[in-house]
């Protein structure tokens, strides 16, 4: 895959992400609804690669507050849970509302491993 082409289909999955949470987010709901299934599956292979990328937002924005805390020097995984879980509290309902689905599960494993490994301790696990 090309540097444009795969730009492009990060951009495409961002922002069918980022519409899917605002609709989630108005209604209310933390599952997504019938409508938006034929998307995810053309854009995102299914709920599993859906749950991916909403995954990888949350840990992304996770690591980076981390970091930003560990260079205050402050370095406390569960602060920095409490704050990303604060600006984005939706996502996070999100995830939690799939926490039995294996796919989402994977990946929360493999972001908890790393970040036991970038601390060297024990992390908070994801709910």
């Amino acid at each position: 895959m090309s540097i444009m082409s795969r730009s492009a289909t990060v951009r495409r999955r961002r922002t069918l992400a980022h519409t899917v949470l605002r609709d989630l987010k108005e209604t209310g709901s933390t599952t997504v609804p019938p409508w938006w299934e034929p998307e995810i599956q053309q854009e995102f292979g299914g709920l599993d690669g859906f749950l991916a990328e909403l995954s990888r937002q949350w840990w992304t924005a996770y690591a980076a507050h981390l970091d930003a805390l560990i260079e205050l020097g402050l370095d406390d995984p569960s602060q920095a849970w409490t704050d990303v879980t604060e600006q984005m509290p939706h996502l996070r309902a999100v995830l939690d509302s799939y926490s039995d689905e294996s796919a989402l599960a994977e990946a929360e494993r493999r972001h908890c491993d790393v970040l036991r490994w970038t601390t060297r301790r024990e992390a908070r696990h994801a709910a």
